[in-house]
């Protein structure tokens, strides 16, 4: 009987909860970065925009030039909380997440996410006035390719 409900939890699909807590536990690995494996954090088309701006950078910055989950270029000291996550439609959920670096105050940004095939993912980030990281990305990128 015990095995039946150890199965049955570890069975369990990961929660957006419990996605964003993995995600930022990872910024505790040295030289942690979403863009090594984009596809593991990122729904596709955000994947999609953040592959064409850098393709579009030519080996320069492009738009990104920076962590968009941490805000920031360097990750040392960075403490994330999750303050909140609530469905917002089937397969489909909203988080608020808390991020703190010693000597700072804290930034609150919010993430829209997306079940996918393999699971959670992020489809959008919206941080310091930028309502909307994947349509800013996105004209970035339509106004790389007409120069």
């Amino acid at each position: 009987m015990i095995l039946v409900a150890l199965a049955a939890a570890a069975a369990q699909p990961e929660t957006p909860r419990r996605f964003l807590t993995r995600v930022y536990a990872s910024y505790h690995v040295s030289n942690f970065s979403p863009f090594r494996h984009a596809d593991r954090y990122f729904a596709p088309p955000l994947v999609a925009a953040i592959s064409k701006d850098s393709r579009l950078a030519h080996g320069e910055v492009g738009y990104l030039d920076g962590d968009p989950l941490c805000q920031c270029q360097d990750t040392a000291g960075l403490r994330a909380r999750v303050a909140s996550v609530r469905s917002s439609g089937a397969g489909q959920a909203k988080a608020e997440v808390i991020l703190s670096y010693p000597d700072n105050t804290p930034t609150r940004i919010r993430l829209s996410l997306a079940m996918t095939k393999s699971g959670w993912r992020i489809a959008d980030v919206s941080a310091n006035g930028e309502p909307s990281l994947l349509r800013a990305l996105q004209r970035s990128n339509a106004k790389q390719r007409r120069r």
